[in-house]
């Protein structure tokens, strides 16, 4: 992508690493709302790779993967852009919890957003116009919830609106980035996720504009788990070396190999009719 790219006050040009804050909305107050860009932008032409990290406010190990890994990234190395939006949700991230205190929506639920709509949904159309702008390829960094453990995986999607070239692309960023399973979910069946507005996840908008996206989730919320961060870091690095960006190693990686990972095609939520506590019995993965 060897070009200018701006975003309000910031300037990335061809072989340059800039970062700043970027205004995407406004307290009652008249405040500003802000979140934080990094933007590496090669010397030479090639995809434009965004990163998406907090979306849900207590996820941190891909924001701080993105903010240790960007600074190391040469851009006289690099072929095309790299464009990272860690927090984008603040006001969430702010409030240490998953949606927006101000309406309470799920930020991954409200893309491509609204301009005229409720906090959440604006904070969503101004992230998604810019990413429809500039990106060609996305990965969208999660964590299971505060209350429980997991292994790093990755979701793909199948969408019915989406190209099938698309969707294939998008799995093969997700099997590069690596994890100990890669799961599929097809959206043109039943798919068992938990109620809400499926069609409004980030990377299912991405796939039907035509940007292959995935999810990558690397450990639990609320904490910064130095492990997964690194295992964050790693992932990215080998997508950008599958989509023939960067072939450079990254000082102070430790490259994290899950052997023989599984490829999840259906999962199911176990309830209970009766009170009391669960006791685990099958570690994270097992």
């Amino acid at each position: 992508m060897s070009q200018i790219i701006e975003w309000d006050s910031l300037t990335a040009k061809p072989g340059e690493y800039v970062s700043g804050m970027v205004k995407v909305a406004e307290y009652s107050h008249r405040g500003e709302i802000s979140i934080p860009v990094l933007i590496v932008n090669g010397e030479e032409d090639g995809p434009c790779l965004w990163l998406n990290g907090a979306v849900h406010g207590d996820e941190l190990n891909g924001p701080m993967a993105m903010r240790n890994l960007l600074p190391k990234i040469d851009p006289k190395k690099l072929k095309g852009a790299i464009i990272a939006t860690p927090i984008s949700n603040p006001l969430a991230f702010q409030a240490r919890q998953k949606n927006t205190p101000q309406d309470s929506l799920d930020l991954d639920m409200q893309f491509p957003g609204d301009q005229k709509g409720m906090l959440s949904q604006r904070l969503a159309y101004q992230l998604f116009e810019k990413i429809k702008q500039y990106a060609t390829h996305l990965i969208d960094f999660h964590t299971l919830g505060t209350p429980f453990d997991a292994k790093p995986y990755t979701v793909f999607k199948r969408v019915p609106v989406a190209k099938e070239e698309v969707c294939a692309v998008a799995e093969e960023m997700a099997r590069a980035f690596g994890g100990t399973s890669h799961c599929l979910v097809d959206l043109g069946g039943k798919t068992n996720e938990l109620p809400g507005n499926i069609l409004g996840f980030l990377d299912v908008q991405c796939l039907a504009h035509g940007i292959p996206a995935f999810m990558a989730e690397i450990g639990v919320g609320g904490l910064i788990q130095n492990e997964m961060v690194n295992f964050g870091e790693y992932g990215i690095l080998k997508v950008l070396k599958t989509l023939e960006m960067y072939s450079e190693e990254a000082e102070g990686i430790q490259p994290i190999e899950y052997p023989d990972p599984l490829t999840i095609t259906a999962r199911k939520f176990i309830y209970t009719d009766k009170g009391g506590l669960a006791i685990d019995n099958a570690p994270s993965g097992s």
